[in-house]
């Protein structure tokens, strides 16, 4: 994956570089006519749009964890969103690279088998139990990063864009479901799910790097709306390190980094 991450980030700055073509400017303005542009955030321009908009946008996203401790291993996907505000400002007279941030509400999460003691409430400890364990994770994020786009044809913008999200964890649960033996010979190992408790073993912080490729069609010159395809990678630990988030059984400290995509959908203003 970090491979393909290399790739998109590669693929979007060679996008920006081949449209950041010179964009001549209006009749009767530029240096050549001695007149300068004003300054106007709100100025819009051929299709562009502002210097300054401001989106609302909801995105379904993919989320799997990279377990790094011996004997977890990934059990698949789970599906959950984001939804939020953000905020692109322009960096170049020629509108085609934008600052990107906002202020986003996201649920997150992966799945995990391994084999731990397991105390069942009320019953007894059952030691080396194989269990599947669902994460769902629930972050404030606020992005901090570049949109390029590229000059409108017909409307329509092809972009890309890379950043890093810098996001705080507001709660966490986890679903567990156990493989039992039921005691006879011969019989399978029984599965038995207890409903969701509450996590308190996962990091407060959560740094992830992405990037994506999307459009943007303008239905009027205030309007414009938007599809992106992300992909993010954390660089920090999913659990809380020094060993706080151990195996009860090994008693070693967890490990795992998460991946997921994001279908993001928007609107933008101005």
């Amino acid at each position: 994956m970090k491979k393909q991450l290399l790739i998109v980030i590669i693929l979007l700055f060679t996008i920006g570089t081949t449209v950041y073509a010179q964009k001549p400017p209006r009749d009767g303005h530029g240096p050549e006519y001695g007149v300068q542009e004003e300054d106007d955030p709100f100025e819009k321009d051929d299709g562009y749009g502002s210097k300054l908009n401001i989106g609302i946008c909801f995105a379904p996203s993919f989320s799997w964890l990279y377990p790094k401790t011996v004997g977890y291993e990934r059990n698949g996907a789970v599906l959950h969103f984001r939804t939020g505000i953000n905020l692109n400002i322009n960096l170049t007279e020629r509108k085609n690279f934008y600052f990107t941030t906002g202020v986003y509400y996201e649920r997150l999460g992966g799945k995990l088998t391994y084999v731990d003691n397991v105390e069942i409430p009320g019953l007894i400890i059952t030691p080396g139990t194989t269990t599947n364990r669902t994460y769902t994770t629930q972050y404030i994020t606020v992005p901090l990063g570049v949109t390029m786009k590229t000059n409108p044809a017909h409307n329509f913008s092809f972009c890309g864009n890379v950043g890093i999200y810098n996001s705080l964890l507001i709660g966490a649960t986890n679903r567990d479901g156990y493989f039992f033996m039921s005691g006879e010979a011969g019989e399978e190992p029984e599965l038995w799910e207890r409903q969701k408790s509450k996590y308190n073993e996962c990091s407060l912080l959560k740094e992830a790097i992405y990037g994506g490729i999307g459009a943007e069609y303008s239905i009027t010159q205030n309007t414009r709306v938007s599809l992106y395809i992300n992909y993010a990678h954390t660089v920090t630990n999913f659990f809380k390190g020094r060993g706080q988030a151990v195996n009860s059984m090994t008693g070693e400290s967890l490990k795992s980094k998460m991946g997921y995509i994001e279908i993001v959908g928007g609107v933008n203003f101005f």
